[in-house]
């Protein structure tokens, strides 16, 4: 079964497609028809390529179920969710919001891309000195969770927010002393 915080994209499908092409040039280079340079050339680029999209792929599920992880601890809601935007929506969306809850999608916490993208950084950085960036990526994560609670109101999401900053970069590996400065810092 696939976990409801794992989403398919056009990276998903394009990594898994340069998978079996990596597989049948090395298949290819086992039982050459041709010429065996340019079996490894071709496997080289595939490898490489599968690589970097594989890279990418894993982090961007790696990011999306850390928050998940998260918006859950911090509501309670075992089906609650984050749903990291991918590139191509990205480009299409002209609203200012690092994130958003809808009515539509209650349980759903929906962080722009580059919002995931920074919170990213911070996860695998040694979270002692976060950018104000980063800040505020962990920042709008929590603030979203607030809201997939069923607080609309942003004044009173934006304080228990602010409440609970520390205590969400606790949950994601900081510690105590560096949670509150991140807290003090936003």
């Amino acid at each position: 079964m696939i976990p409801a915080w794992f989403d398919v994209g056009v990276l998903t499908v394009v990594t898994a497609l340069l998978g079996v092409w990596v597989i049948r040039r090395a298949v290819r280079l086992l039982r050459p028809r041709g010429s065996v340079r340019s079996a490894m050339v071709l496997l080289a680029i595939a490898t490489v390529l599968f690589g970097w999209a594989l890279a990418h792929e894993v982090r961007h599920q790696w990011t999306q179920a850390r928050a998940t992880a998260l918006i859950r601890e911090l509501t309670g809601y075992p089906d609650a969710h984050a749903s990291c935007q991918r590139f191509t929506p990205d480009l299409l969306d002209l609203s200012q919001y690092a994130g958003h809850v809808s009515f539509e999608q209650p349980h759903a916490a929906h962080l722009r891309r580059g919002t995931c993208n920074t919170l990213a950084s911070w996860l695998v950085s040694d979270k002692t000195d976060p950018t104000l960036e980063q800040v505020n990526a962990l920042h709008v994560l929590v603030h979203e969770a607030i809201h997939v609670t069923g607080e609309f109101n942003e004044g009173t999401t934006e304080c228990i927010a602010m409440q609970r900053d520390a205590e969400a970069a606790e949950l994601l590996g900081a510690a105590p002393s560096d949670a509150r400065a991140l807290a003090d810092a936003y």
